[in-house]
Formats: C-alpha cells, sequence, structure tokens
C-alpha cells in the first residue's frame, strides 16, 4: 500500500472511533433505570399523539410523592409537552418517540397537556405519603 491509502484508512478509522465515542457518551437515558428508594417497578407506558390528540383515549396514572415516573411518547408534530403543577416542559420533536422523567414531588392531580395543539391528553395524580 502507498502512503496515501494508509493516511485515509487511518483517517477512516479516527473518524468512525471518534463517532462511536460522541454517540456512547450522547445517550441521555440509561440503560439500567437508576431506582431510588421507594420507587416501584412500573411497566414503561406508551402514548401515540396524531395531529394533537392522543390515540388511546385518555392517560391517567397514581405514583406516590416522591417516585419518578417514566412514560415514552410519539408525536407526529412537533409540540412540547406540559405538566401542570410539577413545572415540566419537554419538546416533542416531529415523528419521534421521546423518553419523559418527572419526578412527582408534590402532591395533587396534574394534567398534562400539549401546548400547540392545545389538547389535554391525561393527569398525574401524586398521592401524599
Amino acid at each position: 500500500m502507498n502512503k496515501r491509502a494508509l493516511v485515509y484508512l487511518g483517517l477512516a478509522s479516527a473518524t468512525l472511533a471518534g463517532a462511536y465515542l460522541y454517540i456512547q457518551t450522547t445517550q441521555s437515558t440509561p440503560s439500567v433505570p437508576d431506582t431510588g428508594q421507594g420507587d416501584a417497578a412500573q411497566a414503561l407506558q406508551s402514548l401515540s399523539i396524531v395531529d394533537g390528540k392522543l390515540t388511546t383515549g385518555s392517560f391517567h396514572i397514581q405514583v406516590p410523592k416522591g417516585q419518578r415516573i417514566q412514560f415514552l411518547v410519539y408525536s407526529n408534530e412537533t409540540d412540547s409537552l406540559i405538566v401542570q403543577g410539577l413545572d415540566a416542559r419537554i419538546p416533542l420533536p416531529g415523528n419521534e418517540t421521546t423518553l419523559i422523567t418527572l419526578k412527582a414531588n408534590t402532591a395533587g392531580t396534574h394534567t398534562i397537556e400539549l401546548d400547540l395543539a392545545g389538547t389535554t391528553i391525561g393527569a398525574i395524580e401524586v398521592l401524599a405519603n
């Protein structure tokens, strides 16, 4: 092999290694969820939003205060998910599934709304201890 081919091979290898490291460091969700004391094991619920409306009716979940809440949301349009009372505004990119993670730190019933669509899609009920 000539030197030019070796240089190209080295650059390609370095680029692939750099891309791999970049992907590994930008993953925002751990492969094993961190469950603290008092967190109950729960299946990850999935919601689908098409044209600003929840396709499965409504979403309602009850959790004790202090528990972490996680669910998946797919939206075919770009919007934001707002959870009143928990001070959460999560961007929802169009045609993507987003992992929503919240801490249930305020007791009460908190509505879940879509910002741009103006639709209420459900509620999170945080039970006092």
